[in-house]
């Protein structure tokens, strides 16, 4: 009794310090030993894909051998082996890329055998480890997303309305991101100081000068895949079909749905193992942290090292197929988005002479002030934190995807 109180104290505290604090790369910390091997990716059939190798590590594990592991685990050699004797090596130069989170390896399986089975195979100097063998369930057909505002407008839910034929409905879909946010004041003018240059040409003296080509630093995109575990069974149901499933939310003051945001909703079908694993793996998440919460359940996925099978390795290696469609919410149609109240301060008026001070301040010029009767410059800018001007100083930066719906550079 006295063990499981101290267990449920520790993952107390360590849910309320990850409440507070930044967001990393998942690197889970066990409380006991440390250095397990966790396996994250799928098999993706038909798809380029990455799998990547970590470590967890431990919340009371004091021994020195993180060196060790690390070493290992950088030193892997990761491919895919199919039911015929078929081989997909990665084609990463190395076998694996090393990153500051462990080792990634990527494969292009664009001309696999939608009929044989798969499974991944990883090399290192702790022994050799793979996946248990699985073939890919056809994805189904995902027959609408949606959004739904909450009727107090503080929300916006996600949603998906799915179906595949025969009766094993267990579904999971990953979602990545991307939106536009602006920053607080448009200028498509730049501060160039005595030395700099203006696209080649040496300037003599300071002075703002226009962006080329209608570059400016109002306009931003960001990035992200949402963390959730989203997945459904139709178990219950009388048909293999979800309507109008909800995947996750959005709140009304989250910069995603300021401007303009993308969903692109991934959808697979699993295999009842992989559906379990993703169950517990869900609750593990969700019921962690209370005085009367359960205690965390075992967290085993389907990867095995081959030579010695009592090795605790986690995550679990999926074969898939995967269908994707994607979804738009566009603010200036749904007038969603709110801003929160943040005092803005007011500009510097500055003229020439004040202008290397205030950019050595960390301010930016905005648009120029014009004479009210002539309409002509009058030599003088308002000036801005930089903060509020830039909108790479936000979440993203100038790199607009491909399929982005308007206009706007």
């Amino acid at each position: 009794m006295e063990k499981k109180r101290r267990h449920s104290l520790v993952f107390a505290l360590a849910a309320a310090m990850l409440a507070t604090a930044c967001v990393y790369d998942y690197n889970p910390q066990i409380d006991g030993e440390g250095g397990f091997m966790i396996v994250s990716g799928d098999i993706v059939l038909g798809e380029q894909f990455t799998i990547s190798l970590s470590n967890s590590w431990s919340l009371v594990d004091t021994n020195d051998t993180s060196y060790e592991r690390m070493r290992d685990l950088y030193s892997s050699k990761m491919h895919i082996e199919d039911s015929r004797g078929g081989r997909y090596e990665s084609i990463n130069a190395s076998g694996g890329g090393m990153t500051e989170y462990g080792n990634v390896a990527t494969f292009d399986m664009s001309g696999a055998d939608l009929s044989l089975e798969y499974r991944l195979v990883i090399e290192n100097p702790r022994g050799t480890y793979a996946s248990e063998w699985e073939t890919a369930l056809p994805p189904g057909q995902i027959d609408s997303l949606s959004y739904r505002i909450s009727d107090d407008r503080s929300t916006v839910s996600i949603n998906v309305s799915s179906h595949a034929d025969g009766s094993d409905g267990l579904y999971r879909w990953t979602v990545s991101e991307d939106w536009e946010y602006h920053s607080d004041f448009y200028t498509d003018r730049f501060f160039i100081p005595a030395g700099g240059y203006y696209y080649g040409e040496r300037c003599d003296v300071d002075m703002i000068a226009t962006y080329r080509n209608g570059d400016n630093l109002y306009f931003c995109w960001s990035k992200g895949v949402r963390p959730e575990t989203m997945i459904a069974s139709t178990d219950m149901l009388s048909e293999n079909r979800v309507v109008d499933h909800q995947l996750y939310t959005l709140g009304c003051y989250d910069e995603r749905v300021s401007v303009l945001y993308s969903a692109k909703v991934t959808q697979a079908r699993l295999s009842r193992e992989a559906y379990d694993y993703y169950m517990v793996q869900e609750r593990n998440s969700s019921d962690v942290g209370g005085l009367f919460s359960p205690e965390p359940s075992e967290l085993r996925g389907n990867v095995r090292n081959l030579d010695d099978p009592s090795e605790k390795v986690l995550g679990y290696v999926s074969v898939l197929q995967t269908v994707s469609e994607r979804l738009f919410i566009d603010n200036a149609r749904t007038r969603f988005y709110k801003r929160r109240s943040q005092p803005i301060p007011p500009p510097d008026t500055l003229a020439i002479d004040s202008w290397r001070m205030a950019y050595m301040s960390g301010k930016l010029p905005t648009m120029p002030i014009l004479d009210p009767f002539t309409g002509e410059e009058t030599g003088y800018f308002e000036w801005y934190p930089a903060r509020c001007v830039d909108c790479r100083y936000g979440s993203g930066g100038k790199d607009k995807p491909d399929f982005w719906p308007n206009d706007d550079i």
